[in-house]
């Protein structure tokens, strides 16, 4: 009798330690942590101390645009598409980013696959993939490549856009240059070159009240690479291919994996400590590993918010990744 009393009696306590331990981490930690095993020569509590960004105020007050780009290395009208995303961007290269995703409609790869002796480069990867059945939520206007979104806004009834209506896309960007900020975006990275940690801060600050569940995402993109492209007939060149064609602004994936990107809760109104902050500025912090195969100083990221109703973007900003 006494033994099955203290069995009991362990037992509750065991149950009562649990539901403490719950009651006291309410959040998960990852919101302020990070992986100090890409830390180089500092540990987290000095890198908190020393290297975490305290960011000041935001002096944005437009949003930007951020064009991504749906196409192939073996698609022969998706180079006048890029030529012409890439003119407007350059008339505006602190407000329009890139993004060129390798990848079809729903995931099908026709003029994304490998073949030798000439395509051998592999543009693809699984965050592009899936953002091909995400992205266009209930749209099933991405046919074909080239398809090019602006903001993922829905544009005369069509979030893609086709190579048809080339000649409105400066236009739409300029439309959307001019559209009053509805969520503003800070971000400071960290770059450890022994370990090719890479740390990535942000803050994310709505200017208005939403009712929707809001995203952050963050693009690894690498600025330009030389490998083959078919090209349209017009180009005059050999099997209308380019050997030596530049690619610009490719998707290499989501540091987190996560092609749709994390959901903004108030666990992340917190300090680089954890401690609660007010008001409705969240902060989202990752660290990531570089892979080898990537020059740090031809890479960078895109960090944008968007609406998880609509997949709207509702602001996008660029950061190097060595700063």
């Amino acid at each position: 009798m006494k033994k099955t009393i203290i069995y009991i009696t362990a037992l509750m306590a065991f149950f009562t330690f649990q539901s403490c331990d719950k009651v006291k981490n309410p959040y998960p930690k990852q919101y302020v942590d990070v992986d100090t095993t890409l830390l180089y020569g500092v540990n987290l509590e000095t890198y908190k101390n020393t290297l975490w960004p305290t960011f000041g105020p935001n002096t944005n007050t437009l949003a930007n645009v951020l064009i991504e780009d749906y196409t192939g290395h073996k698609c022969i009208n998706c180079p006048d598409a890029a030529i012409e995303i890439h003119d407007i961007a350059h008339l505006n290269t602190d407000r329009v980013f890139i993004a060129a995703i390798h990848t079809g409609p729903r995931g099908s790869m026709d003029f994304q696959v490998t073949s030798s002796p000439n395509y051998t480069t592999d543009f693809t990867n699984p965050q592009g993939i899936e953002i091909s059945y995400e992205a266009p939520a209930s749209e099933e206007d991405f046919s074909s490549n080239p398809s090019v979104t602006f903001n993922r806004k829905n544009i005369d009834g069509y979030i893609f856009q086709t190579p048809f209506t080339i000649n409105t896309w400066g236009s739409t960007v300029n439309s959307l240059l001019a559209s009053p900020l509805k969520v503003n975006l800070q971000a400071a990275t960290n770059y450890f070159p022994e370990t090719r940690g890479v740390f990535l801060h942000t803050e994310v600050d709505l200017i208005q009240s939403f009712t929707e569940d809001l995203y952050q995402v963050v693009y690894l993109i690498e600025d330009s690479l030389i490998a083959s492209q078919k090209v349209p007939a017009a180009w005059s060149l050999p099997n209308n291919e380019d050997l030596n064609y530049v690619h610009k602004d490719i998707h290499r994936g989501c540091i987190d994996g996560l092609s749709m990107g994390r959901k903004l809760v108030d666990a992340m109104k917190v300090d680089k400590n954890g401690l609660a902050l007010e008001g409705d500025k969240y902060y989202l912090n990752y660290s990531y590993k570089l892979p080898s195969q990537y020059n740090v100083d031809n890479m960078h990221l895109l960090i944008y918010v968007y609406r998880k109703d609509t997949k709207e973007v509702l602001q996008v900003i660029k950061k190097k990744i060595k700063s």
